[in-house]
């Protein structure tokens, strides 16, 4: 049964929370998992959940997911669902109780869930169908429940003894009813680099029910591909510039399909392949609302627009898009039937099918059709992070820059820290190649490639990483999105934040001591006090009560109850 609790906690929690949450969770269960401090933003789903099944043997730590849930508005409709999964396993213990009092000639459902749990929920609700025909000498009541939950699973037609092409499918390949009709077998393996993956979301499957699957795009060095992903294990390896190699999927109206039996795995240093930018850009292009009006019906269409109109009918919504070239009505119903959103977002539609309705060409919501809102205006509080390498280019803004330091006083190692933005988004850099400070001059606007993501800043090592653009380009960085890009956070707001976050900001001093080889400054603000400790040499620069410190990328660690703002390697302090 422990096993069926971990199925929970992974697929039904950990996967499908966002990457915030995941952290958060992270971070309070960092004590009882015995996370490693420098490890704890590379543990991935995967590994937590093996975790939390060694700590918590009674049920993989599902009780502890669902109340971490419950404390957050956004995720209690997760913790409910998660309620709802436990309490179907805790309604199966009788049965299995009975079963294993049955001898070794029958089954035990703990044995069905562990055969389920290897390979997928479709085995799941196979075994469960098998585990209940083999129990009708139950009594008469438990023997309906069962019959009911057999009724329930679809229909397989029977096979001759000569198996046809058809019935070989259903046999080899059950996990993949999912598949679009008439969708073409791939076997041989393609090697992509994935560009972008969406959230996973639920969608109905008129064979298995309540499913989960996410969107991709990928590109080869020819052509870039949209993908829908049935397997939702899968979600770590669609990172954004990951190189994958891919078999065994499917292939419909050019869009690639990958089911529970497809093969999915990281290429060596030696199978990676070289995307050019060009197809970049074509991929991460939304097509014009005039080409798609002209489209073939039945054509599928994924893109961002701006969301212009809502009209909410009794049985579907009516979201009338528009860009440049036109407007469209966008036929939402079932889960897009009246989703939160207002007019004047962004609307990026996913797997959206043309068709013609009352004489007009429209794009109406399928199967596997997702919709992602964005408020259009919203200004972010926090940095973006990327993570892992990026090919670019990306055009930024220079906000702010540090003069260079030197962090490594042995090897001579300098760098200095900036602050860059897009018209969206800002970010942290790292600089590690000190020629590059004549490019990052405010108020600039530069191209970045080949940099990598790593705890939530963009590193750059080489002066090629970095060029200049048009003199003609222009980028509107609003205001506010300045302001909120120099801001000091208030102390209250550090107390809430995730063990390991890196803080920028300007504090007063009101205390300083000295222990052993380290400062210790006390902060406040008007919010609260909080400790910066540091060591090596910065404990060099000359810092009384009274002054203002400008610290640059300071670690928020606790100890001994106490919250402090910690130097690391990279950090870089000034006294104002």
């Amino acid at each position: 049964m422990v096993n069926e609790y971990k199925r929970i906690v992974l697929l039904k929690g950990l996967t499908l929370i966002s990457d915030h949450h995941f952290h958060l969770f992270k971070s309070l269960l960092a004590n009882d998992l015995k996370l490693e401090r420098n490890r704890q933003e590379k543990y991935i789903r995967v590994e937590i959940a093996d975790m939390m099944e060694d700590e918590f043997p009674d049920d993989a730590g599902l009780s502890h997911l669902i109340k971490f849930c419950e404390s957050l508005p956004a995720l209690r409709k997760r913790a409910e669902i998660l309620k709802t999964e436990r309490s179907k396993v805790i309604e199966e213990t009788p049965l299995e109780m009975n079963s294993q009092e049955a001898g070794p000639a029958t089954p035990t459902s703990t044995t069905s869930h562990m055969l389920a749990s290897q390979r997928g929920e479709t085995s799941t609700a196979q075994a469960e169908t098998s585990t209940a025909q083999k129990r009708k000498s139950m009594s008469k009541e438990e023997t309906g429940v069962k019959k009911t939950k057999a009724s329930n699973e679809p229909d397989q037609p029977p096979c001759s003894e000569e198996p046809t092409a058809t019935c070989q499918n259903q046999k080899s390949q059950p996990q993949n009813l999912n598949i679009s009709r008439g969708a073409v077998l791939k076997m041989q393996p393609l090697t992509v680099m994935v560009l972008k993956a969406s959230d996973t979301f639920e969608y109905e499957s008129p064979e298995q029910g309540v499913q989960n699957m996410f969107h991709a795009t990928v590109a080869t060095v020819n052509q870039h591909f949209h993908v829908k992903v049935f397997n939702i294990d899968l979600k770590e390896k669609f990172t954004k510039n990951n190189f994958i190699i891919i078999s065994n999927y499917f292939e419909s109206k050019g869009i690639l399909e990958i089911g529970k039996e497809s093969s999915v795995k990281e290429a060596a240093p030696a199978e990676k392949i070289e995307v050019p930018n060009s197809i970049i850009r074509k991929a991460n292009v939304s097509p014009k609302i005039c080409d798609i009006r002209k489209g073939a019906a039945g054509a599928v269409f994924y893109g961002l627009f701006t969301l212009h109109k809502i009209k909410v009918n009794p049985k579907n919504t009516i979201y009338e898009i528009k860009d440049g070239s036109g407007s469209m009505e966008v036929v939402g119903n079932g889960k897009w039937y009246n989703i939160h959103c207002k007019e004047g977002d962004n609307f990026r539609l996913f797997c959206f099918h043309l068709k013609t309705i009352n004489g007009q060409p429209k794009l109406v919501c399928g199967d596997h059709s997702f919709i992602k809102t964005r408020r259009r205006g919203i200004v972010p509080k926090e940095p973006a992070k990327e993570e892992g390498h990026q090919q670019g280019p990306k055009q930024v803004m220079v906000l702010k820059v540090t003069e260079p330091f030197t962090y490594d006083t042995k090897e001579d190692k300098k760098m200095f820290h900036a602050t860059v933005a897009t018209e969206t988004e800002f970010f942290r850099v790292k600089v590690f190649d000190t020629a590059l400070i004549s490019k990052f001059i405010p108020r600039k606007i530069i191209a970045i490639s080949d940099y990598f993501g790593y705890n939530g800043f963009l590193e750059i090592y080489s002066a090629s990483c970095v060029s200049d653009v048009n003199v003609k380009s222009t980028m509107v960085v609003s205001n506010t999105l300045r302001q909120r890009a120099n801001a000091t956070p208030k102390i209250s707001h550090l107390f809430s934040q995730a063990k390991g976050t890196f803080v920028n900001g300007e504090f007063v001093v009101v205390k300083k001591t000295k222990r052993n080889k380290f400062i210790y400054y006390g902060i406040e603000d008007d919010t609260g006090k909080m400790e910066v400790v540091v060591y090596g040499r910065l404990t060099n620069i000359r810092c009384e009560p009274g002054n203002k410190l400008r610290l640059v990328c300071f670690e928020l660690t606790t100890t001994e109850d106490r919250w402090q703002l910690r130097s690391v390697r990279h950090s870089c302090m000034q006294v104002i």
